[in-house]
């Protein structure tokens, strides 16, 4: 039976175990960097936003967020945007949802 271990040498135990869990934590951090409120909102104007529109059969504020990855509210604003501009009209609303269709190009 191994001998009792002193107060102290069960501190200095949990010291070390201490600073090893920190030490951990700070490299899981390192990996991973985090974008709280970051924006990454595609140009109105550009070929691509116009493109991945044409194909969406409903343009949706959620369907938006989750093909570029924004939040809910700034799908929002963009498509707002976009309906001020005439590129997109309002297809249909309900209380919760609003579904925007591509506006015909004027050639």
């Amino acid at each position: 039976m191994p001998a009792k271990r002193s107060m102290k040498q069960i501190e200095r135990q949990q010291r070390r175990k201490d600073k090893e869990e920190a030490q951990e934590k700070g490299k899981e951090k390192g990996k991973f960097e985090k974008t709280i409120g970051a924006l990454d909102i595609p140009e109105m104007s550009s070929e691509e936003l116009m493109e991945q529109l044409g194909k969406m059969k409903a343009i949706t504020p959620t369907g938006l967020a989750i093909h570029y990855n924004l939040k809910v509210s700034t799908a929002k604003k963009l498509l707002e945007d976009l309906r001020e501009q005439k590129v997109v009209t309002l297809a249909s609303r309900s209380r919760n949802l609003k579904v925007y269709s591509l506006t015909a190009p004027n050639t």
